[in-house]
């Protein structure tokens, strides 16, 4: 595009968004028909010369962060509104803020462990530069074996790495194998043990919830038969970092867990600083354990389930 038709562009868009002049007035004004005037108010954000940005005012849940921050003992809670009833938008307005919070809460010369997913791949996008001195960071839990499927792992620890100026280590096995002498022999392994070993010192946490059914990822990738599901539904409403955990957040099936090829329970609830984004009231339950088990220490999650998940414990 030559300069003669650039500026045409920006001469318009300069004329309806900073002169306030309608389509009309400048169609007069620069002898142009409405529709030429459109078409350049249109090439001029798709040409990167025009961007619009939505300021949201703060929306206040206060009583209800009041009501989570006296019964769980978190160290914070954000809750936002679904306005516009769009997953997406949603994922991306949680994990703005809480990409917001790492800024300022994650310290220089430590670990950061990290799982995978939906959401964190959204965060990944949205990650700011914070770079940090001596950092490290680290994969939580295994992928899937199945190319079928991108758990976005890699891209994940990367952004994160770019990020902090760290150095990155991924988890390379599947989150569950098939035998528990499998996983011990993985565990063992010098690359994988070290980001075991590393976890102790593991300072932040990132990680959103799993639930149970037939559309998650764990089931159609054929991990389990019909019946081993039907089962381990019975016991658990969903997973943390690909722990299966029952009502309470305890571990729901042992033999499961002792098949699965990530940090421990126990060791991931040890760390100090853990964020967890959860959206969508199908995550209720798994919110709920989570919350239980004492796995979180800021929340970031939607007004509609953030009511959802205290109805479900007032009933129980």
């Amino acid at each position: 595009m030559n300069q003669y038709r650039t500026n045409q562009i920006l001469r318009v868009a300069k004329m309806y968004y900073e002169l306030g002049m309608s389509q009309i007035e400048i169609a007069k004004k620069e002898h142009y028909s409405k529709s030429t005037v459109s078409r350049l108010i249109k090439l001029a954000q798709e040409m990167g010369l025009v961007k619009i940005t939505i300021s949201e005012p703060t929306h206040s849940f206060s009583g209800m962060e009041d009501v989570f921050l006296s019964r769980w003992n978190l160290k914070k809670v954000t809750i936002l509104p679904d306005v516009v009833g769009n997953k997406e938008i949603l994922y991306q307005d949680i994990c703005t803020a809480l990409s917001d919070d790492l800024v300022r809460l994650i310290p220089d010369q430590s670990v950061v462990g990290v799982a995978w997913g939906e959401t964190l791949s959204t965060l990944a996008t949205l990650l700011p530069d914070m770079k940090r001195k001596d950092m490290s960071v680290i994969q939580l839990n295994g992928g899937f074996s199945n190319v079928s499927y991108d758990t976005g792992a890699s891209y994940i620890v990367q952004s994160l790495v770019d990020h902090l100026n760290a150095q990155g280590y991924l988890l390379p096995a599947p989150s569950i194998v098939d035998t528990i002498d499998i996983a011990q022999a993985i565990t063992q392994d010098r690359s994988i043990k070290r980001i075991f070993t590393m976890a102790k010192d593991c300072q932040t946490a990132i990680y959103s919830l799993g639930r149970i059914g037939h559309h998650t990822v764990a089931y159609q990738m054929g991990y389990f038969t019909d019946k081993e599901y039907e089962k381990l539904a019975d016991v658990s409403v969903g997973d943390i970092c690909s722990h299966y955990v029952d009502q309470d957040g305890k571990i729901a099936d042992s033999s499961l867990d002792a098949r699965t090829v990530a940090v421990p329970l126990k060791e991931i609830q040890k760390i100090p600083n853990k964020f967890v984004a959860a959206v969508g009231k199908e995550k209720t339950k798994i919110i709920l354990a989570c919350l239980r088990a004492n796995m979180v220490d800021y929340l970031y999650i939607d007004q509609p389930t953030a009511k959802a998940v205290l109805q479900l414990d007032d009933k129980k």
